[in-house]
């Protein structure tokens, strides 16, 4: 703020000291026009004083001077303005969204047939979703992190083609750490899942898709509901889908779970079950984060330069002139 108010009055000083400059240099030639006592007399000069082409030529010398004079303050005060630095600052409104989306897949020996689809599906799913940061985990008795959520898009993106391959060529490989501990603990796996989420002081929008067929073996430290509760707590929202081969009982235990998170429920019998996914999270309200406005400050130079190019292009054409 001072220095904008010192640079104005530099400004103000600088303009008025040409302008005064510039009527000195018009009246002193006025004067000398007029009467100089210095010119050595001429004898009939009088009748060349009277000669209207000699007063024409003298009117346009006057002018050309005088327009000498104005483009040299031109170009004079663009010279101080462009020394000054001129200056704009401008608000810059950012709004800022985030969506944060666990995958989050069983890879019991029940479901083992349909990973590669499912895994191919959630690639599809990855494709489909703007901005988001996605992350992969898998689980059977335990889980296990293939990536955490990232917003690399090229890196979930092949990372989630290597997964589909891996599951069919190199099956134990892929899904080795996940059988500690016991087996098809569906509860835990999700609970697994909603652990894998960070920045929970940030609000974020955050949401879980969950692909299993909900056939419980073995016995969970927390119960499916369990852990959609625990995740509802947490505000995160559960879109289940259904293995083909999902019971009928099982498959309405996860319409429950996922409903109290306002989630839903999808069968993978439902050639359009991703696409579903993909619309309702992609239509969640992404929650507005409070981010500052920034105040951004840059030289603006472009009208000085301007009015600085046209007092010399005046004084180049006054001096041609005055050649000729």
């Amino acid at each position: 703020m001072v220095n904008g108010m010192m640079q104005a009055w530099v400004g103000l000083i600088s303009v008025a000291a040409a302008v005064a400059v510039a009527v000195f240099v018009g009246l002193t030639l006025r004067r000398r026009g007029n009467d100089d006592p210095d010119d050595v007399p001429i004898a009939n000069v009088h009748h060349a004083n009277s000669s209207p082409v000699f007063r024409r030529l003298r009117r346009r010398y006057r002018s050309l001077i005088g327009v000498e004079v104005v483009a040299l303050s031109v170009v004079g005060i663009s010279a101080v303005g462009l020394t000054m630095r001129p200056f704009g600052e401008r608000t810059d409104e950012r709004d800022v969204r985030n969506r944060d989306v666990m995958l989050c897949l069983d890879v019991s020996g029940s479901m083992i047939d349909l990973d590669e689809e499912i895994l191919s599906s959630f690639a599809t799913l990855a494709a489909g979703l703007d901005g988001e940061r996605i992350g992969l985990t898998i689980f059977n008795g335990s889980a296990v992190s293939v990536f955490p959520l990232t917003d690399d898009a090229d890196y979930i993106a092949s990372t989630l083609a290597e997964a589909a391959v891996a599951i069919v060529e190199n099956k134990q490989l892929f899904v080795e750490g996940t059988s500690e501990g016991g087996s098809s603990l569906i509860g835990d796996g999700l609970a697994s899942c909603v652990l894998r989420f960070d920045r929970l002081d940030e609000p974020r929008s955050r949401s879980i898709i969950f692909a299993t067929d909900n056939m419980r073996a073995g016995s969970p430290i927390m119960t499916l509901d369990e852990a959609g509760r625990f995740a509802g707590d947490r505000d995160i929202r559960l879109y289940a889908l259904a293995a083909r081969h999902t019971p009928s009982f099982a498959s309405d235990e996860l319409a429950e779970v996922a409903g109290s998170t306002d989630g839903a429920v999808f069968q993978m019998t439902d050639q359009t079950a991703v696409g579903s996914v993909i619309t309702e999270v992609e239509q969640m309200e992404a929650r507005r984060m409070d981010v500052p406005a920034d105040r951004i400050a840059d030289d603006r130079p472009t009208a000085w330069i301007a009015w600085c190019l046209a007092g010399l292009g005046g004084l180049a054409f006054a001096s041609w002139r005055l050649r000729r």
